[in-house]
């Protein structure tokens, strides 16, 4: 099978344009099977080839007279799928959105959708539309259409400091938004226009959307975990551009140490090469209605409650923040991944669907801080679930370990443990005293009081419990957090804390539901 090729064609200052032409065959009135001359499998934009191949789950949306009337998917060298109510004063319209799924659109009805190019950690997101040569008539069987690329490949040279961190660069137009009605496109800025790139320093290819020139950004305009930098001069970015491709790259530094946003002010040893991360602000939490993941309030701050059902999938909850293992979100190849799951299939809630699968293995998106995170930077893979060792080395070996750590109470309601950072100063005289001791109440603060525990770097897991099924139990009375280490092909290690027990060993079954505290480093 033929490789399907995308034209470079270099804009101004040595950006490169895209182009893919393909085949589509109608099969019916209502099933379009579409037909690219295409490999098996696809790869992320070749800068020096141009090629691009398709793979198995890449999706075409289709519209008519205005209006969205189905979707193919591709399977084994063919696009097919179903169109429904397509009128022949119009043409078949195709558009082919990157490696995104639009899960929101209704067939007869929908009039525009939207699109990011935000996340390009893993593959370059191109965009394409193009519509079929002649219109659409009940009776013919083949279409044919050429789909040019909304989008700009362009070059960069990273400088990184971070190892694990995905390259973000600030000020892009990062949203495409498409009218049905005239099958224009139009771009604008989401999220501060972030766009994160793979991690570590290099040559690096990013797709940008039409914009106008942006000046050379300060620092914070490019950053990766905890460091800063900035991102060098973008000259305007144009479609229709045909020029000869060049080596220029635009140069990216990130190396200035920083605070990440959402994270709490005091750096935690993780291992013995003295790898130091930070701790996000408050346990993650994600909301329903908004797709949205976020960090709690506060610290202290727990959702759930007790005896409490939160129905099947959290349909009695829009805000969850006790989450199965891998429950990113992205489909990495578990039955269950959706963050509200709460199915109690065993085998449901494997790591890319492997029984013995790590969060941390193949790329990354079964974390849940691969997410953007409202309050956290909404850049994709800033950070990441500690491992079970790296849990291990924070209560028991880093220097002083057990001298930092200890149960505490705040404002006389919410019980949990307190965990000190490397550099410890008490904000307050005898503010703090480590280990079990009495309960909880060894640590009594008011909410003044952990307010300046906090500012001097001062982590504290509140004890949320733990939730099976729909059923949760224990609240403010054991804490359980998730690492990202697999133990078997049933379980993964956590943390379990309660008023006389801290169990570094604790295992739970991938199905049950535990807090997650994410850190960035």
């Amino acid at each position: 099978m033929k490789k399907s090729y995308l034209l470079i064609m270099c804009v101004a200052l040595f950006f490169i344009q895209c182009k893919r032409k393909t085949e589509l065959i109608v099969a019916s009135e209502k099933t379009v099977a579409i037909k690219l001359d295409v490999g098996d499998s696809k790869v992320n934009v070749n800068p020096n080839s141009g090629a691009v191949l398709f793979e198995d789950g890449d999706e075409i949306i289709v519209s008519n007279n205005g209006r969205y009337i189905g979707k193919l998917l591709y399977n084994n060298g063919t696009f097919e799928g179903e169109v429904t109510g397509a009128s022949s004063d119009d043409y078949l319209h195709f558009y082919f959105l990157g490696n995104q799924k639009v899960d929101d659109l209704v067939v007869g009805s929908s009039t525009e959708c939207s699109v990011t190019i935000s996340d390009q950690v893993f593959s370059l997101p191109v965009i394409s539309y193009g519509h079929s040569t002649s219109k659409y008539s009940p009776e013919l069987t083949f279409y044919t259409a050429k789909l040019d690329n909304k989008c700009t490949l362009v070059k960069f040279s990273v400088e990184s400091a971070s190892e694990y961190a995905g390259v973000c660069i600030t000020g892009m137009n990062n949203r495409a938004s498409i009218d049905f009605a005239d099958n224009t496109f139009s771009y604008d800025t989401v999220n501060n226009g972030n766009i994160t790139l793979s991690p570590k320093s290099g040559i690096k290819y990013a797709i940008l959307f039409p914009q106008e020139e942006q000046p050379e950004g300060g620092v914070g305009s490019a950053f990766a975990g905890k460091y800063k930098g900035t991102r060098g001069y973008v000259p305007e970015i144009l479609v229709n551009i045909n020029m000869a491709l060049d080596d220029y790259a635009i140069p990216v530094t990130i190396t200035t140490p920083t605070i990440p946003e959402g994270a709490i002010n005091g750096l935690f040893t993780v291992d013995s090469t003295g790898k130091q991360v930070y701790f996000s602000k408050s346990n993650l939490s994600y909301k329903k209605s908004q797709k949205e993941w976020s960090f709690l309030p506060y610290q202290y701050t727990v959702m759930e409650s007790y005896p409490f059902s939160t129905g099947e999938n959290c349909s009695q909850m829009n805000v969850v923040t006790l989450f199965g293992w891998a429950t990113s979100g992205y489909d990495h190849g578990s039955i269950y991944y959706k963050p509200y799951n709460t199915i109690t299939d065993m085998n449901g809630y494997n790591a890319y669907g492997d029984i013995y699968g790590n969060l941390y293995d193949e790329d990354g998106r079964a974390d849940w801080g691969y997410n953007m995170i409202k309050y956290g930077g909404l850049a994709h893979k800033q950070w990441r679930t500690p491992t079970y060792n790296e849990w291990k080395y924070l209560f028991e070996g880093r220097t002083g370990a057990a001298e930092k750590w200890g149960l505490a109470i705040i404002n006389n309601k919410y019980k949990g443990c307190v965990l000190l950072p490397d550099d410890w100063t008490e904000p307050y005289s005898n503010c703090f005293v480590s280990g079990m001791g009495n309960e909880h109440d060894t640590n009594k603060y008011t909410l003044n009081q952990w307010a300046l525990m906090e500012a001097a770097g001062a982590v504290f897991f509140p004890s949320a419990s733990n939730r099976f099924g729909t059923s949760i139990a224990n609240i403010n009375y054991m804490a359980f957090i998730w690492s990202s280490t697999v133990a078997n092909k049933t379980f993964a290690q956590s943390v379990q804390i309660t008023p006389t027990l801290l169990d570094l060993e604790r295992q739970f079954t991938k199905r049950n539901g535990l807090s997650v505290r994410l850190i960035c480093e």
